[in-house]
């Protein structure tokens, strides 16, 4: 007869299970935490209200950029005053100086991601029951990644066309360059462009752009983000010396920040000194992206030694390998009202490298694809004149879709695993 010890692991037995500890476990458990889950949402919770907070005094953009694209963040303690203004009497004059460093979307997304990878690691079990549970965080997964591609590698531009009229190039109306045109080929024309990131660091440091591709050198004496011009006043001084801006006044504007309707986009000028390469001083210029709409068809004209150039500030361009031109534009009310029933633009695009030429439609909801881009109706010209088509490239566009599609064959797979279960043990 065999006796069984009551007390195993005083005579050297360890029970199953009780062996030493898993090193990847000592430090996969802290970081599978649920209070270090609920952290992170309070702190995205605060983030997102800083930032939506931070879109009354700036760009749309650069608050995803500088709050939810970023490390850390420095969270200007004015914002904190203009939340507690709301609810309290405090005076509207009142502003406290400083800024408080917080975690940016950039750390908190990546630490989420941890956590919730460390939280599979230790606690979730591959089995048919937690299938749906399963196939919910994979979409979720799915859908983060969608996110980043589109931040990473989405690309958004315009085409603007004049009804009866072409063209091959796309415009960036968050950026700009200053371009100069030499037109002396009556076939293609040679474009030398100064970066919208240039003309800032120039415009800080006061220092030339001297690159010998461009016919003269430049300074940048003024930079505006967003400006308005107007005809200037008899006893006003000019502002420029040379060119249109001799008869205009610029006008500094606050950044448009994306939120409110009467204002659409950034409307930059520049006071710039032209040098041609001999020394010569070629004048004071007033460039501004006003002009390439309401003042002149054409760029400016500057008479350098190298041969006369046009010159211009515009939005950032990039040039297709494709034509579309646009063959009538159709802007329709319902009867009665001025709300807009349908905007659409019967087009023909033509694209010799590939051997397309074609007619398409775009309109509100039925956009064209071409080439790995999505052409969108995006607005009317003013006068119902041409419209504007918004391109957009962005090679995570199918994740989106395919995630939802994933966390909703989740939620019934679980649904339908517990409803099964509630049913077996009523029956």
């Amino acid at each position: 007869m065999s006796e069984t010890p009551l007390h195993a692991e005083a005579q050297g037995h360890k029970p199953p299970g009780t062996g030493a500890p898993n090193p990847a476990m000592l430090v996969l458990k802290p970081l599978a935490s649920l209070r270090i889950t609920v952290i992170l949402f309070a702190l995205s919770i605060v983030l997102v209200f800083y930032g939506t907070l931070a879109q009354k005094e700036q760009d749309i953009w650069d608050v995803v950029n500088e709050y939810f694209w970023s490390w850390c963040v420095f969270i200007p303690n004015r914002l904190t005053t203009m939340f507690l203004q709301l609810f309290f009497d405090l005076p509207s004059s009142m502003n406290a100086p400083g800024s408080l460093p917080f975690p940016g979307g950039k750390l908190i997304f990546w630490a989420i991601t941890v956590n919730l990878l460390a939280a599979h690691a230790t606690r979730l079990r591959v089995s048919w029951e937690r299938s749906g549970v399963l196939l919910i965080h994979g979409g979720l997964v799915l859908m983060m990644v969608g996110e980043f591609l589109t931040r990473e590698f989405a690309v958004e531009s315009t085409m603007t066309l004049v009804t009866g009229g072409k063209a091959s190039f796309v415009e960036s109306n968050r950026h700009v360059e200053l371009a100069f045109i030499d037109p002396s080929d009556k076939e293609n024309d040679k474009v030398v462009v100064v970066p919208g990131t240039v003309l800032e660091r120039a415009a800080r440091t006061g220092q030339p752009i001297d690159d010998p591709r461009l016919p003269c050198s430049v300074t940048v004496l003024s930079l505006f983000s967003n400006s308005d011009i107007r005809d200037r006043g008899k006893d006003e001084p000019e502002y420029a010396s040379r060119g249109e801006g001799k008869e205009l006044t610029v006008l500094e504007r606050p950044r448009v920040n994306g939120v409110d309707q009467d204002q659409k986009v950034n409307m930059p000028a520049a006071l710039v000194r032209l040098t041609d390469r001999d020394g010569t001083d070629l004048g004071t210029w007033l460039v501004s992206t006003w002009l390439q709409l309401t003042r002149s068809p054409r760029p400016q004209k500057v008479a350098a030694k190298e041969g006369e150039r046009l010159v211009s500030l515009r939005f950032r361009r990039t040039y297709k390998p494709y034509t579309i031109t646009l063959e009538e534009f159709r802007h329709e009310v319902y009867p009665g009202t001025n709300k807009p029933r349908n905007f659409q633009s019967d087009i023909r695009l033509e694209d010799a490298e590939i051997g397309v030429d074609r007619p398409a439609t775009i309109r509100m909801n039925e956009p064209m694809r071409h080439r790995g881009e999505t052409f969108y109706q995006h607005q009317a010209l003013a006068g119902d004149s041409g419209s504007v088509l918004q391109v957009v490239r962005n090679p995570g566009w199918l994740l989106p879709y395919l995630s939802c599609a994933v966390v909703s064959l989740g939620m019934l797979v679980h649904f339908g695993i517990n409803l099964s279960r509630f049913l077996r043990r009523t029956t």
